[in-house]
């Protein structure tokens, strides 16, 4: 296994600031690169924000082989309970599969609201196989940040934001591990969704490519006990947080959770 280190710019991020805190969730094969920028935004507005590296990301893809949906939760949990220590409020905001955890994570604990971004409850790919190609195939998908504009767009940002300039930090080779897992982690969420109680914003975009826009309605249909907002944007892809509709989710998660928290603007 190569060395033990994480990829530059998939550090864990953790901002303090008032007693309502964000608890921000990255999608699978990713790193918090790609929340970094929401969870600055929550910050200069006053709120506290971290962003966990989620287990078996921003290493080495080789840590995928024995990962388990449990093992992403439990570093989720992780950074509900570091950041519960300073906030009386916790929000939870995931993006794709992280916005899964945040559902799965809401259900369990005490949590003010959620925030879900474009997540997959069910995706059109025939997930199920990946539980036998585990074995015999363990990588697929393989892409570059060549293959789409958004690599360059957020080089680009980082440039204009004064910030290292790291691109997209993530796994450009798709685990067969980590797609097995997510299949479970969707059943899993499925099963529990009845279980959340708390206020909950989904925002997904018509252009993803990755996460059907029917996924929106599937998860409020399940939310059968909790108050539902949506937002849906007309032209961001996948990465709802680093795309051309990102200050429109930043301004709708803020303006959500202000008025959960019942915080006026400063």
């Amino acid at each position: 296994m190569k060395d033990l280190k994480i990829m530059r710019g998939a550090e864990p991020i953790y901002l303090i600031g008032n007693r309502v805190g964000c608890l921000c969730l990255h999608g699978l094969s990713a790193s918090p690169q790609e929340m970094a920028w929401l969870a600055q935004h929550m910050h200069k507005q006053g709120f506290s924000a971290h962003v966990p590296r989620l287990y078996g990301h921003g290493t080495s893809r080789e840590h995928f082989q024995r990962v388990l949906w449990r093992d992403w939760y439990l570093s989720a949990l992780d950074g509900y309970h570091l950041l519960r220590a300073h906030c009386d409020q916790l929000f939870v905001i995931g993006l794709s599969m992280g916005g899964l955890l945040a559902l799965r994570l809401a259900a369990a604990e005490a949590v003010s609201g959620v925030v879900v971004l474009g997540s997959p409850l069910k995706l059109d790919a025939p997930l199920w196989l990946a539980h036998y190609l585990r074995y015999v195939r363990p990588v697929m998908l393989t892409s570059s940040p060549e293959d789409t504009p958004l690599d360059a767009r957020i080089r680009e940002l980082q440039a204009q934001r004064g910030e290292p300039i790291t691109g997209r930090v993530a796994y450009y080779q798709m685990s067969t591990a980590g797609i097995a897992e997510l299949h479970k982690l969707q059943i899993e969420v499925k099963r529990c969704l009845p279980q959340v109680r708390v206020p909950t914003l989904l925002i997904f975009s018509k252009q993803d490519q990755t996460v059907p826009y029917k996924n929106m309605a599937l998860i409020q249909a399940g939310l059968a006990n909790a108050q539902v907002e949506t937002l849906t944007l007309e032209r961001s892809d996948h990465i709802l947080t680093n795309d051309v509709e990102c200050e429109t989710v930043f301004a709708a998660t803020e303006a959500f959770i202000r008025r959960i928290a019942q915080l006026e603007r400063v």
